[in-house]
């Protein structure tokens, strides 16, 4: 799964939508929960991040 390769990588930047509204977001992958579909970042400042796999529109 593509998801999981993420995992091991960088810093990536993600596209999603919470609540509507189109955001984005840089930051490594700290942990990904494929139970709950939430994929949590850690930004550049280190604070937490999580979002739901169904919410993401872009990866890159």
């Amino acid at each position: 799964m593509f998801l999981q390769k993420l995992a091991q990588g960088g810093m990536i930047t993600i596209d999603y939508y919470n609540k509507g509204a189109l955001k984005t977001l840089k930051g490594s992958v700290y942990c990904l929960n494929l139970k709950e579909q939430l994929l949590s970042l850690k930004d550049e400042k280190q604070v937490m991040h999580s979002i739901r796999l169904s919410g993401i529109k872009q990866i890159h």
